[in-house]
């Protein structure tokens, strides 16, 4: 069993399922380059102590070959559908489809990554809308400057029917600040609230990496971006998960140095239609 303080992951993904939370992430050792492994799951009943499980492994088979990043788990009818992205080693991340029977795998790769162009894309979503299905995604700043967050209708085995489009670029929050050489947009995560939709996304600003988060009434937009990101200084790549009734943000802190990284989890309740993190507990 690892305990939480010692777990290394990135893009904190909690998944829940016949009475145990199931944990997910970039997990890899190896994340920033060279050779991958491919994913772990950590299964855990308090979130504190976890088991991990080999959900995917790697082999020569696969297309993929480093950047195993930030797997994302839902289940519909009966199959659990991994997304996740990884690059072959040209520094292009693509997002691929796994299925498995099981929350902890092992999940197998689909055919095909989720879009036969070969473009920079990354930290898939799954999330429903007016009885229609969509992955939700970050074309990646390193290809376009300023990053995009697009969405591509796709049907209940995943499989993308239908071109991608722009939902909103990463310029147009008020708090996104030029990091290197772009703007950047990671972790789409969407929830519905009062019959509108509420995104949270990671991107940097003044204070570091951060999580920010736009509210629309369509899946489509317009956006409205909330001024200040929710959780900021060196923490990011959100999801949402519910416990006890309760609403939590997990993510990971800090976002550097490399294996420093850890999960951590904040109760949040929405105010004014956005979401807002309740006081960090030390100690």
């Amino acid at each position: 069993m690892i305990t939480r303080k010692d777990l290394y992951i990135r893009d904190p993904y909690v998944f829940f399922h016949c009475g145990k939370f199931y944990l997910y992430g970039t997990t890899d050792e190896q994340a920033w380059g060279g050779k991958g492994d491919g994913f772990k799951v950590y299964e855990s009943e308090d979130l504190e102590l976890f088991e991990p499980h080999i959900a995917f492994k790697r082999d020569d088979s696969f297309w993929g070959y480093e950047q195993f990043w930030a797997p994302e788990v839902v289940e519909i009818n009966d199959i659990f559908y991994m997304i996740a992205a990884c690059s072959s080693g040209n520094g292009v991340r693509r997002i691929q489809i796994f299925e498995s029977n099981s929350p902890v795998g092992p999940f197998l790769p689909k055919p095909h990554p989720l879009f036969e162009k070969v473009f920079s894309h990354l930290d898939g979503t799954y999330f429903e809308w007016k009885d229609k299905r969509y992955i939700i995604f970050s074309h990646e700043w390193t290809e376009c400057y300023d990053g995009e967050i697009m969405a591509v209708e796709v049907n209940d085995r995943l499989e993308a029917i239908g071109e991608p489009v722009i939902l909103f670029k990463a310029s147009e929050a008020p708090w996104v600040v030029l990091k290197e050489k772009g703007f950047v947009t990671d972790g789409p995560f969407l929830l519905k609230h009062d019959g509108e939709i509420v995104m949270i996304w990671s991107s940097f600003s003044k204070t570091g990496y951060s999580i920010g988060q736009a509210k629309a009434k369509d899946i489509f937009g317009p956006y409205q971006h909330a001024k200040n990101p929710l959780i900021e200084n060196d923490g990011g790549h959100g999801m949402v998960f519910e416990r006890d009734g309760r609403l939590y943000l997990a993510f990971h802190r800090p976002n550097f140095p490399h294996l420093q990284e850890r999960p951590c989890f904040r109760e949040i309740s929405f105010s004014g239609g956005f979401l807002v993190a309740k006081e960090e507990q030390h100690g």
